[in-house]
């Protein structure tokens, strides 16, 4: 398997769609409700918010050849740089896919911006994966559908002066 990073196109919207529709039940629905899935499904991972996602944001996808195999969007929130969405179709998981993603939205944004992200607590796998990749916890939010929102923060690395 040899995996490529490049930025998405509206040619994609179909297979990140997919990808959404098939790791977001997967993940979530060990701790939270199939309400709370379907509900995010419904807004975040619809023809419209894709193609939302990959017009106005940063989003890449990773390929093996031609079969699209896992996706990261970056975009904005109150200033901040954020990274809204990084998963990878469940087959492919545990080949380093979600790294390469990863590795490709941080050289994106640069060494010397804040970089944050957000997760569901109780989500431990992505827990331990942003901590790896440099992020640390920032605060914690309820969003009022019983769930938890963690925000981690990666700081940037101060600009090197001459």
């Amino acid at each position: 398997m040899t995996v490529t990073v490049r930025r998405a196109d509206s040619s994609d919207i179909p297979a990140v769609q997919a990808i959404g529709l098939l790791t977001w039940p997967a993940t979530y629905l060990p701790f939270t409700s199939p309400n709370y899935v379907l509900a995010h499904l419904n807004s975040w991972w619809t023809e419209s918010a894709v193609r939302q996602t990959i017009e106005e944001d940063a989003t890449f996808v990773a390929c093996d050849r031609e079969q699209v195999l896992g996706t990261v969007t970056i975009g904005e929130f109150e200033g901040d740089t954020v990274i809204w969405k990084i998963y990878v179709l469940p087959e492919a998981q545990g080949k380093r896919i979600g790294l390469l993603l990863m590795n490709t939205a941080l050289e994106f944004v640069g060494e010397h911006a804040d970089v944050r992200l957000e997760f569901v607590k109780g989500n431990e796998h992505a827990r331990g994966f942003y901590e790896k990749a440099g992020f640390a916890f920032d605060f914690e939010e309820e969003p009022g559908d019983g769930s938890v929102t963690v925000w981690m923060r990666r700081k940037a690395r101060a600009a090197h002066s001459i």
